[in-house]
């Protein structure tokens, strides 16, 4: 008898749990922290796109040190009048950076002392020519500006371009710039310098007298 209740009640306490089970919904989820389906898909789309934004800050930042670093090896390599190898590097750093008239002008000096190939001088040193400033530093890295002596080499790619013209006009720029007014340089290399941009006035004179005649003739 004793037996019969217990299994009667042990039905009764299972019977209970069945219908507490039946009666009572599922929670969904989401529904146990209050945030919705499309609340949670917001969040893992803006924890991918910050985990993204920091690899790719990460990466930038360690290819401007690598550039830094090659820019630092051409300028030894130029100091070394390692022409070549300078040029390698510093076309990487062009290809990679923001342009700037350093970079641009040692390029010139690359491909003017190096390449031979004034042409490819000329055309980056022009480039080089529009940011000179007396405030350049040369071992600074962070330097943007090109120096007094672009003029100089710009004259001579010119003058080995055979454009005399030119070449007479960035001579007297270079020379302009390292003179004091109210004292004449004497310096060997001034006077130097100031023969060559006079030989190249001569020579631009007479190539357009040249062209003058050439032209009268054909006009005949």
């Amino acid at each position: 008898m004793k037996t019969s209740n217990n299994n009667q009640n042990w039905s009764m306490n299972l019977n209970s749990t069945q219908t507490f089970n039946e009666e009572t919904p599922r929670p969904k989820i989401g529904d146990d922290d209050g945030i919705s389906n499309q609340a949670m898909n917001a969040l893992i789309v803006l924890f991918t796109l910050i985990t993204l934004g920091i690899s790719i800050v990460s990466a930038t930042a360690q290819d401007a040190v690598q550039y830094r670093i090659k820019f630092r090896q051409a300028m030894l390599d130029m100091d070394r009048l390692e022409y070549d190898k300078a040029l390698i590097k510093l076309l990487e750093v062009r290809a990679n950076t923001a342009e700037n008239a350093n970079v641009s002008q040692m390029l010139g000096m690359c491909y003017l002392y190096g390449q031979e190939a004034p042409d490819k001088a000329a055309f980056y040193l022009n480039q080089a020519v529009k940011s000179i400033s007396t405030d350049y530093q040369e071992w600074d890295l962070d330097e943007t500006n090109a120096p007094l002596a672009t003029s100089y080499h710009l004259a001579i790619a010119y003058e080995k371009l055979e454009n005399f013209g030119k070449a007479a006009v960035y001579y007297q720029q270079y020379l302009a710039s390292v003179s004091d007014p109210d004292k004449p340089n004497t310096s060997r290399t001034y006077a130097i310098i100031s023969r060559r941009a006079d030989s190249c006035q001569l020579a631009a004179e007479k190539q357009a007298a040249s062209f003058e005649n050439e032209n009268i003739v054909i006009n005949q």
